[in-house]
């Protein structure tokens, strides 16, 4: 069986990127099934297909929601099916692709899916990028395909498939990195964590005024460690601002991009997810598989994370009120059996084993 995944950037970021490399490495183990890659440039990603013996393809991806492209699309397609000959199944890693993967599954003779990794994906989505030519769609958690659920076709064609997750490795010249940048901050015995490119989506300014708000409730020790790098835009700028403005320049410690998240998970006493948007938010099961408690707004996939203890992790409200309210117990010591309770469900739920069976269900392998 031949399959073949569609992913357009093949840079190092990216949690879709992420959760794809763990899968390709996964099914390319899978007797029987032949695991390829299309992509637009080299990079991080195909590097990595390369070392797990993944076949690369450089692929076009012209963009589907522009006019100009649209015009020659079906055209370009068709032109690289010849190149990558007959599959059983194109697979788009994101929703942007699926109309690549209905196109080239056509011309190729294979069937066509797509991975939902974003909430982004509502059923308006979902018809601007050709679902319902889709054979099947793939949700990286249930919050995600209940999206689709007023479309009755569509939803009886999705099914979720869960992410590998693994407890995050701790890289040594990481550790030290994180251990002089943090020993630079006397005032701060204690850090929470955030990590993800710095934007909007991710608002750490949010994060910001929780730890003001636990500072002025007398944890006087704490400071916040953010790991990830700047998007670009201007919102670096405006949460140093908001930094400066609550005087919290000597508790507020900047690490950018960094070896793996494991290191600095192992500085943090707990860590803080502040998104407004997520599909499934790896970074809060890789926290917990550290051992690592953590605190959310509600965001897609947090019910599947934290189960029956979702009330007591997941803030209701957009506040730094309700998101100190859940840290204090964390910062008292007072969460440590829940976190190990949950890691040890989570080694199950999102392991390789589990993950692999499903897809070879799915693409009956």
């Amino acid at each position: 069986m031949r399959v073949v995944f569609l992913q357009k950037t093949t840079d190092a970021q990216g949690g879709s990127k992420a959760s794809l490399r763990n899968t390709l490495r996964a099914l390319s183990r899978v007797t029987g099934v032949e695991v390829e890659l299309c992509g637009e440039a080299h990079g991080a990603l195909s590097e990595f297909a390369a070392e797990q013996g993944v076949p690369f393809h450089l692929a076009p991806f012209p963009r589907w929601r522009n006019l100009g492209d649209r015009i020659c699309f079906k055209r370009m397609m068709k032109r690289f099916s010849q190149t990558l000959g007959r599959a059983d199944w194109i697979i788009s890693n994101e929703m942007w692709w699926a109309p690549h993967a209905v196109q080239l599954a056509q011309a190729c003779g294979a069937r066509s899916a797509v991975i939902v990794r974003d909430e982004i994906a509502d059923l308006k989505k979902a018809k601007q990028y050709c679902f319902s030519k889709l054979d099947r769609v793939v949700t990286v958690s249930e919050d995600l395909r209940a999206q689709l659920a007023e479309d009755a076709s569509l939803y009886s064609r999705t099914e979720t498939i869960y992410n590998i997750v693994e407890r995050p490795p701790v890289f040594t010249e990481a550790v030290d990195t994180i251990r002089t940048l943090c020993g630079s901050f006397p005032v701060v015995q204690k850090w929470l964590l955030t990590a993800g490119s710095i934007c909007p989506r991710k608002d750490q300014i949010l994060t910001v005024q929780t730890l003001a708000e636990l500072v002025q409730r007398g944890h006087s020790d704490l400071g916040l460690l953010i790991a990830g790098g700047d998007d670009g835009g201007d919102y670096q700028s405006n949460l140093q601002q908001a930094i400066e403005a609550r005087g919290l320049t000597n508790r507020v410690a900047f690490a950018g991009q960094i070896n793996g998240i494991g290191a600095a998970l192992e500085a943090a006493v707990a860590f803080v997810l502040t998104s407004h948007s997520e599909g499934l938010p790896r970074v809060l099961i890789e926290s917990s598989l550290a051992r690592v408690p953590s605190i959310s707004t509600r965001v897609s996939g947090v019910n599947e994370v934290y189960g029956e203890h979702t009330a007591r992790f997941v803030a209701e409200t957009r506040s730094a009120t309700d998101l100190a309210d859940r840290i204090e117990p964390i910062l008292n010591g007072l969460e440590q059996e829940t976190t190990e309770a949950l890691a040890v469900n989570m080694e199950q739920q999102f392991c390789i084993e589990t993950h692999v069976n499903c897809w070879k269900q799915l693409l009956g392998a």
